[in-house]
């Protein structure tokens, strides 16, 4: 099995990967010390699993396989024991407490080597309901790309997403940023965090609003502080100016 080990502690980390190193079906094909680095580790490799810390700097555990489009089985290495029942909710085959054993790693590859070939991998969705519960005020960054780059973003810092044609762009005062998300995955992703759907193919950031400008038919228009003006069906706009206590 190809196995991707991802953990912020160089001792913890490197401790894991003499464990598995150990196992004869066992190639660690890249290791990360961060979330966004894990990204990038686990686009480059599409490994079988993922060794994955859970608190770690820029994204968590949680967020980095939030971010991916197919996330590998996971197994969570962690010191707080708090997350076990919540791991296992987002579907991870096992669950390592630190200090790791090296008989209990020994049982977690048993059950990945069952695993393996009889498992589609974790449920994306299932990730986003428990994020959500986790941090209901919404994400700490939001993984996008620049080029052959992955940046993150706060949220504050994006005033709004638009679809065009089958891709999804992200836009900050600055830059137009592609995401690997459709609208309605950034909608539930977002929510807490002060965005709002404006028709099928925008969402807005609330604080970047400037204006509501009434237009056709019944419908308006939303101005951002970035310039950009855009529709806003007939059937949101009771909603978005409630919102902008209008």
């Amino acid at each position: 099995m190809r196995v991707v080990v991802v953990d912020d502690e160089d001792l913890a980390r490197e401790s894991l990967i003499r464990m598995l190193a150990s196992e004869e079906d066992v190639q660690i094909v890249a290791e990360a010390v961060n979330g966004l680095e894990a990204l990038e580790r686990l686009e480059e490799t599409a490994p079988d699993v993922v060794f994955l810390d859970i608190e770690m700097p820029g994204l968590n555990g949680f967020e980095v396989l939030e971010s991916l489009q197919k996330p590998p089985l996971v197994v969570f290495a962690t010191a707080f024991d708090e997350y076990a029942i919540r791991a296992f909710e987002a579907n991870a085959v096992d669950y390592l407490l630190k200090p790791l054993q090296k008989e209990r790693v020994e049982r977690c590859i048993a059950r990945l080597r069952n695993a393996l070939g009889n498992q589609p991998g974790i449920s994306t969705d299932v990730v986003r309901k428990l994020l959500h519960e986790l941090r209901p005020s919404g994400p700490r960054r939001v993984a996008v790309r620049d080029g052959g780059k992955i940046v993150l973003l706060a949220p504050r810092e994006i005033a709004h997403i638009s679809a065009e044609d089958k891709l999804v762009f992200v836009h900050t005062a600055k830059q137009k940023l592609l995401i690997d998300k459709t609208v309605s995955e950034l909608e539930e992703l977002l929510q807490g965090a002060g965005f709002f759907r404006v028709n099928r193919a925008d969402l807005v950031n609330l604080d970047s609003v400037r204006e509501l400008i009434p237009w056709f038919s019944g419908t308006w228009r939303v101005k951002l502080a970035t310039g950009s003006e855009l529709d806003v069906s007939r059937e949101r706009a009771r909603k978005l100016k409630a919102l902008l206590g209008l």
